[in-house]
């Protein structure tokens, strides 16, 4: 940067901390680049004299904790000392505030120490005498000790960020020998408060004394057999930040904000200790840990389990500290279960006791508590880690001790998927809903785990909880709430259970036929045509039930739930599609009137016409014109319409594209052929989608006509056809001559990736017909050729741009590669433009063109010999290709990528074996390629190991990814 005006400064800082987010931006720029110049050790401290406001004082503080971070080679070592006298009296200065200023400077004097621990040794013992000693005239002590607890807790946080050239293993480890003495210190802080009253003050210093030693433990590590005595004093602090404000006779019972504070910290700082990553190498130290956490915090739990209870905060953070220890513990823990050691059987079972009632907890989630949710992943950990034992007898064993468990929590969750009812909903806001839906998820995931332990027995404790729910209804008929909970339990398990159950599942049945839904909240007729959608499987087999399963779907069809209905009747006419033939008819005449009235919002329509597609299959063939006219000709003559009055409303354009996707919807559905797999009706003599395209493929270039500039339009259009070729196969061939008017009508105005994709499904589909070879053949040679004058078109910069467009169109032609190459061998369609604009697309930062470059240029390669002209191309382009490929790894392409290129390497070694070592010597002998970092003794060596590697590809991945690090410089220094 030019020389930097001091006054421009300050006016931009101050500037930047006072506009708008719009103006900030601008500003950001230029004062990151004056941060990140030789001059800024100059002017960060004129920005910190006395008198500057207080934006531009924090400002320079920043600048010089930056400095130190990250340009710590720009200081001189004689000039090192000086910088540390005026560190220190900088926070001499302004240890009467703002206390802002003051915090970065004390994380600017860790960042200090960290690189001076060799010429520094007792850095972090000055400090700590320093401070704690009061040997600073005129700053009180309370600030004393704020000042070394800061600096204090910010060397571990710093450790993990600063640029050093010392190895991090190595300044990991000079830190961690310093780690008793800071443990020492806080702890004797600690212990002196804990008999003393507490205020303002003491809070405050007790908050950042505790954070501080959980920086330490987390970041550093702190041996978990030297951590009892600072546990117990945690303990203790957790306990009086408790019960002093429950018990105070003239308080509300409700922990304020430095209590709330102060315990949370404790109680996380004792989750840190118990889940270092080398603790469970100390499994009785962990086990004594985990029950003084028992001995000391149950009483709390116990105390505060109840609805809407003041001092939700701490439960949350003792619960959470109770799963974190048995999900770090899980296996000494499990052995309590077979142990004959009775005080790890009792332990074992109090921390298992603790977490069912914290899953227990009364009260709806998130608005009447808050902790149920946090122990969902515990009854996942304690099932998986039985079922998958070892050892039969011993698993058989836990299996049986936890039955009785999970048959209890299954109750538990049921309570627990109560929604709230009319007279409490109004205290819920749009976040919590949306909070209760995945906790509801998360019960159906945990019904799950409970069915994996219990089996069968789950639809019988279910079952029973119904009929108790039942008989409740019968004194308070509209409490609708346990019952929705039931029928949505039964739906979460609903995948477990085939045909052969006929107990349960048939009551459950009954029971959704038969509930008076008119008198209930509409969300319970939501919950029963989900569960009937679920049971398609059972239905199948059980076809007895399927008339009222339609019976209750078209009431909901009817209803505000609508989009459950049409999921539900989707999934039946799918699973069911034989069993519903004698009622297809008459459901026919029931969704057209659902479809006409424009109640159902359109993705529930295009659900509809699904099964509508389903359900038409199955009428006799002189029926089915009937109920296309009925149905579908709606569909086109909007679309229709649309298309000749040209009305490009934003309106029509919604219009058109829902409709399309009717259109599309119904083509994928609608099939009257036998399907070996799902024999449903006699051939027919000609597919309906046909005769629907015979009629309808004008409206379809009339779309490509008007909407041409419209993306979503075409891809919707495209869609549809793609889903009638798919379904019509070899009956589609009447209609492939339009298919390609269709194309390339679009072509000649534009490439898209709808259009490439249908394209490459038709030739896919019909180039093996003799009859058909030729058109599709010509269809290939327009798609290169109007792909070739898009990227032709584009600017150099500029193909990221059309990335997606680049992805499909080498998708489709590795797919051709694949599948038919014989029709790549075509004079008209040039190889070296193919290849040139697959290296273009291995170099951009997307990785969908990258991928599928790769992998065309993989496949043509081991094509090519087989085909003349592929070969000379190869011969003419294979140096150039190795010398993208290796540019890409070295410096090009994200390094996630960078495993792709092994394809290259291995396809040219595998068919260009001499060519290979001759190319790849070539590329690599250019000076300072692919980068000036690699030396030349690197490069003959990658050199060798790729031409030596023609097999083994996840070893050619690891020689790649070890030259990409080497190339860019990321050798790890740390």
């Amino acid at each position: 940067m030019d020389s930097i005006d001091i006054t421009r400064l300050e006016e931009a800082v101050i500037q930047f901390y006072r506009s708008t987010s719009q103006e900030q931006a601008i500003t950001h720029d230029w004062l990151t680049k004056a941060q990140a110049s030789p001059q800024a050790w100059q002017f960060t401290w004129l920005l910190m004299q006395i008198g500057k406001t207080q934006e531009v004082q924090f400002f320079g503080a920043m600048t010089l904790h930056s400095k130190l971070m990250k340009h710590w080679q720009e200081v001189p070592p004689e000039s090192r000392e000086e910088l540390k006298q005026k560190i220190l009296e900088k926070i001499v200065q302004f240890a009467a505030g703002p206390k802002l200023v003051l915090n970065r400077l004390c994380i600017a004097l860790s960042a200090f120490i960290l690189h001076m621990f060799n010429e520094w040794p007792t850095a972090i013992e000055d400090v700590i005498n320093t401070f704690q000693n009061q040997q600073i005239p005129n700053v009180s002590k309370e600030m004393q000790l704020w000042i070394m607890l800061e600096i204090l807790q910010a060397i571990p946080e710093e450790m993990q960020a600063v640029y050093t050239s010392v190895k991090r293993v190595t300044l990991r480890a000079q830190v961690f020998i310093r780690a008793p003495l800071v443990m020492e210190t806080t702890q004797t802080y600690l212990q002196s408060q804990l008999e003393q009253e507490w205020d303002m003050e003491s809070f405050i210093n007790m908050i950042r004394t505790v954070k501080c030693i959980s920086s330490w433990v987390k970041n550093v590590g702190f041996p978990i057999e030297s951590c009892q005595n600072i546990t117990i004093i945690l303990l203790k602090i957790v306990n009086k930040c408790y019960w002093s404000c429950v018990q105070d006779p003239d308080g509300d019972g409700c922990m304020s904000a430095d209590e709330n504070e102060l315990a949370e910290i404790s109680l996380k700082t004792l989750q840190n200790i118990i889940i270092q990553p080398d603790c469970h190498l100390y499994p009785k130290t962990a086990l004594l840990l985990i029950k003084m956490f028992l001995d000391s915090l149950c009483n709390i739990t116990k105390n505060e389990w109840k609805r809407d209870n003041n001092n939700e905060d701490i439960v949350v953070h003792i619960y959470t500290l109770f799963v974190s220890a048995v999900e770090r513990h899980s296996q000494v823990l499990l052995s309590g279960i077979t142990t004959t050691d009775s005080e790890l059987s009792d332990l074992y079972r109090r921390l298992v006791h603790e977490i069912l009632q914290c899953t227990d907890k009364p009260g709806i989630y998130p608005v009447e508590e808050s902790c149920s949710n946090m122990a969902m992943g515990f009854w996942y950990l304690l099932q998986d880690e039985v079922l998958t034992m070892d050892n039969t007898e011993e698993r058989i064993k836990c299996w049986e001790f936890i039955k009785p468990l999970y048959a209890h929590l299954t109750r538990i969750l049921v309570r627990k998927a109560e929604q709230p009812d009319e007279t409490s909903i109004h205290k819920w806001s749009s976040d919590d809903l949306e909070a209760f839906r995945c906790y509801r998820q998360d019960i159906s995931d945990t019904f799950i785990y409970c069915y994996d332990v219990l089996h069968h027995y789950i639809l019988d404790i279910l079952a029973a909880v119904l009929d108790e729910t039942l008989g409740e209804m019968q004194n308070n008929p509209t409490q609708w709430t346990k019952l929705e909970a039931c029928i949505f339990s039964f739906q979460s398990v609903a995948e477990h259970f085939g045909g052969e159950e006929n107990v349960q599942i048939p009551k459950l049945m009954r029971v959704l036929s038969e509930i008076p839904y008119d008198n209930l909240n509409e969300k319970l007729l939501g919950t029963s045509l989900e569960t009937v959608g679920a049971y398609c499987q059972w239905l199948q087999e059980n076809p007895n039930y399927i008339k009222p399963a339609i019976e209750l779907l078209l009431r909901g069809l009817n209803s505000s739930m609508s989009a459950q209905a049409t999921l539900g009747l989707k999934e039946l006419c799918r699973d069911c599609q034989l069993q519903m033939k004698p009622f297809a008819e008459a459901l026919l005449l029931a969704c057209q009137p659902s479809l006409s009235r424009g109640q159902m919002k359109n993705t529930d329509c295009v659900r509809l016409m699904y099964s509508i597609g389903k359900l038409m299959s199955l009428l006799p063939a002189e029926k089915i014109p009937n109920y296309l006219d009925m149905i579908v000709s709606p569909c086109f003559e909007e679309v229709h319409a649309i298309c000749q009055s040209e009305t490009k409303t934003a309106s029509a354009r919604l219009r058109t594209i829902f409709q399309l996707n009717m259109i599309a919807t119904l083509f994928s559905s609608l099939n009257t052929d036998v399907d070996d797999d799902n024999q449903i009706n006699e051939m027919q003599s000609m597919q309906p989608v046909l005769i629907v395209m015979q009629k309808t493929m004008p409206i379809f270039r009339l779309i490509a006509e008007v909407w041409v500039d419209e993306l979503e339009v075409l891809e919707t259009a495209c869609n549809a056809l793609k889903h009638a070729i798919i379904n019509l196969k070899n009956s589609f061939k009447p209609m492939l001559q339009d298919l390609c008017y269709f194309i390339v009508a679009i072509f000649q105005t534009r490439c898209c990736a709808p259009t490439l994709e249908i394209s490459k499904t038709a030739i896919l589909l019909f180039y093996k017909d003799e009859s058909s070879t030729s058109l599709m053949q010509q269809l290939l040679v327009e798609f290169v050729l109007h792909s070739f004058k898009q990227f032709e078109n584009t600017p150099e910069n500029g193909f990221s741009n059309i990335a997606e467009i680049i992805e499909m169109f080498y998708a489709c032609l590795t797919q051709l590669l694949k599948k038919i190459p014989q029709s790549l061998d075509d004079k008209a369609i040039s190889y070296d433009k193919l290849i040139f604009y697959a290296l273009k697309a291995m170099t951009l930062p997307e990785n969908g063109p990258i991928r599928t470059s790769v992998q065309f240029i993989s496949h043509f390669v081991m094509t090519s010999r087989f085909f003349r002209g592929m070969t000379q191309t190869m011969l003419n382009a294979g140096e150039e290709i190795l010398r993208t490929a290796v540019l890409c790894v070295g410096c090009i392409t994200p390094r996630q990528q960078v495993d792709k290129f092994a394809d290259i390497f291995l396809a040219i070694n595998k068919k260009y074996p001499a060519e290979m070592a001759t190319w790849l010597k070539a590329v690599m002998r250019v000076e300072n390629f692919p980068t000036p970092i690699v030396d030349e003794t690197e490069k003959s060596k990658f050199v060798s190991h790729v031409i030596r590697e023609k097999v083994n590809k996840r070893l050619l991945q690891n020689h790649l990814n070890e030259f990409s690090i080497k190339a860019r410089g990321l050798t790890d220094k740390f």
